[in-house]
């Protein structure tokens, strides 16, 4: 009996110096300056019908993955409710959302003239208008 009773106090002690050493390890990242947020950058042009699904997955996978994240929105006129979407899901998910308007054809070299701190954070940059690249959205999946 005591033996036993032995063990389950070795086990609650392993468990909680494990706990122990992996906060101090998650410390020690932070205080590395390691990156401890997703920054998207997502250019659209009339993707009223698959923006709000985007958004939610980035949503989920951020609060799965205890991240934060930061949407930020490049759009080329839209002329459908994008923007409002867009609007909506920022008071209603509390994401961190930023809208930007712009006209004509847009790469990362010209977002990073645009925005150079963005470049420095280090984001993720998927042109919507090309076919495909929403699969680099996570649960996305495109066919």
């Amino acid at each position: 009996m005591i033996t036993l009773a032995l063990w389950i106090v070795a086990g609650y002690a392993l468990a909680a110096l494990a706990v122990h050493g992996l906060y101090r390890r998650s410390l020690n990242h932070s205080a590395a300056g390691e990156r401890r947020f997703v920054h998207y950058v997502l250019v659209t042009r009339n993707h009223g019908r698959q923006l709000e699904w985007y958004l939610r997955a980035i949503s989920w996978y951020a609060k799965l993955s205890s991240k934060p994240h930061l949407v930020t929105l490049v759009d080329e006129h839209s002329e459908d409710d994008t923007l409002a979407i867009a609007e909506r899901m920022n008071r209603a998910e509390g994401m961190e959302l930023q809208v930007i308007r712009f006209s004509g054809e847009l790469s990362r070299e010209d977002l990073a003239q645009h925005s150079p701190e963005l470049e420095q954070e280090g984001f993720l940059f998927i042109d919507l208008r090309k076919p495909g690249e929403a699969a680099k959205i996570p649960y996305v999946h495109v066919v």
